[in-house]
C-alpha cells in the first residue's frame, strides 16, 4: 500500500481537480503492475494498472489502492465496473472517498459482485496525501495555504530591495504554486509587485512528462480599481477570476470571470469566495500570497489550513510593512502546530498546520 501511496503523489502537479491515486497489483510479495492517475479526463490508476498487467488474473492477486474506486460516470467510466470485469477478487483500500457521490458505494458495489474488500490499510498516510481533496468535499472550500516571504523582523516590504527571500526560497515557492489549483492575491499586491502568478519551473524539475498546469489566477479587487491592461497578471490565456463588490460578467477574450461578492467590514466575504471556488471551479488547493490586510483577514476568520513562511535573516525596520495587522488578536479558538523547518541558503522555511 505504501508503494501505491508513493505512486499517487506523482500526480499532484497534473491531476487537478481529481485526487492523488495510486494502484499496485501484487501476487504474494511480487508486484505485477502499478500505475497512478495523471490527468483529469484520462484513465484512473486502477484502469491503467489492469491494462499494464501482463499476467492473467488469478485468485491470488491483490489490488492495493489508496482511495476507494469510483462507481459513477464522470469524465471517465466507473472504475468498479472495470475491476469487476477484470476478475480481481481481493482488494485493499486505504480510505473511503470523501465525495458523497462515491463514499462507501464503490466498496459496496465491489462486495456485491463477489470481491473481498478490506478498508483501512495505511489510512492515515492516505489521508495526508489527499487532504486538499478531502477538505474540498468535507468543508465545502479549498485546502488553503497562506504563504509569505518575511524579514527577520516580520516585514514583507523592503524599500531597498525588491526581494526579501533568497533565490533558492523563491524557486522552492514555485513547487507550491505548481501543486496548487489556484493562486489568490489582493489588489494591493498586484499594484506593488506586478506578479505573474504562474509556475516557472521546468517539467524536469517537477519530474513530470505532461504539460505544466498553470494555476487559476484569482484577484480580490473590491472596487475594480486595477487597470487590466497594465498588469502582468491579466495577460496570457490562463483563467483569471476577479472577485469584486460591483458586478458579475464574463470577459471571454481575456478569459476573465468577474464575480460580485458582498463586502464586509474588512473586505470581500472570504467564506462566500471559498465556496464558489470549491463548487463552481472545483479548486481543491488554494495558495494565497497575501499582503498585510489579506493575511490578517484569513487569520481573523480562521479559514486556512497551513502557513508557510520564507524567513530571511535581513532586518528591515520601520520602513518596511509589517506582515500582519498587529492591532488585532488572532486564532482565539485554535492554534498552530509546527510541521517542518527547512534551511534554504540563508533563509528558513517554516511550515505551520492549523490544529483541528
Amino acid at each position: 500500500m505504501q508503494n501505491a501511496i508513493d505512486l499517487a503523489i506523482k500526480g499532484k502537479y497534473t491531476n487537478s481537480p481529481n485526487p492523488n491515486v495510486g494502484c499496485v497489483i501484487a501476487e504474494g510479495d511480487k508486484i505485477l503492475s502499478k500505475a497512478y492517475h495523471c490527468k483529469s479526463g484520462e484513465d484512473h490508476a486502477e484502469v491503467i494498472a489492469l491494462k499494464n498487467l501482463k499476467k492473467k488474473v488469478n485468485k491470488k492477486m491483490v489490488m492495493y489502492i489508496n482511495l476507494e474506486p469510483c462507481c459513477h460516470t464522470g469524465k471517465t467510466g466507473p472504475c468498479t465496473k472495470t475491476i469487476i470485469n477484470s476478475g480481481i477478487k481481493n482488494i485493499e483500500v486505504a480510505m473511503l472517498d470523501p465525495n458523497p457521490i462515491v463514499k462507501g458505494k464503490g466498496v459496496k458495489h465491489l462486495r456485491k459482485n463477489g470481491i473481498k474488500v478490506n478498508v483501512g490499510l495505511c489510512r492515515n498516510e492516505a489521508i495526508k496525501i489527499n487532504k486538499d481533496f478531502i477538505t474540498r468535499h468535507k468543508k465545502n472550500r479549498p485546502y488553503i495555504v497562506l504563504k509569505q516571504a518575511i524579514s527577520a523582523d516580520f516585514r514583507i516590504t523592503n524599500p531597498q530591495n525588491k526581494w526579501i527571500s533568497s533565490k533558492l526560497s523563491r524557486d522552492d515557492s514555485h513547487f507550491h504554486r505548481a501543486e496548487s489549483c489556484a493562486i489568490l492575491v489582493g489588489s494591493n499586491t498586484v499594484r506593488k509587485d506586478d506578479p505573474r502568478l504562474n509556475v516557472r519551473l521546468s517539467k524536469e524539475k517537477l519530474l513530470i512528462s505532461e504539460k505544466i498546469r498553470q494555476p487559476v489566477k484569482i484577484i480580490l479587487d473590491s472596487k475594480l480599481s486595477l487597470n487590466i491592461n497594465k498588469y502582468k497578471v491579466f495577460k496570457g490565456k490562463a483563467k483569471k477570476i476577479i472577485f469584486n463588490s460591483l458586478q458579475t460578467k464574463l470577459d471571454h477574450k481575456r478569459n476573465i470571470d468577474y464575480i460580485k461578492i458582498k463586502k464586509e467590514k474588512f473586505g470581500l466575504d472570504l467564506n462566500s469566495i471559498m465556496k464558489i471556488l470549491a463548487n463552481d471551479y472545483e479548486i481543491k488547493r488554494l495558495l494565497v500570497e497575501p499582503g498585510k490586510e489579506l493575511f490578517s483577514n484569513f487569520l481573523n476568520k480562521e479559514i486556512f489550513d497551513e502557513i508557510i513562511y520564507y524567513k530571511s535573516s535581513v532586518f528591515i525596520g520601520n520602513l518596511g510593512m509589517h506582515n500582519i495587522n498587529i492591532t488585532k488578536s488572532y486564532l482565539k479558538n485554535r492554534s498552530l502546530i509546527l510541521d517542518s523547518v527547512k534551511i534554504l541558503s540563508n533563509d528558513v522555511k517554516i511550515r505551520y498546520i492549523l490544529k483541528e
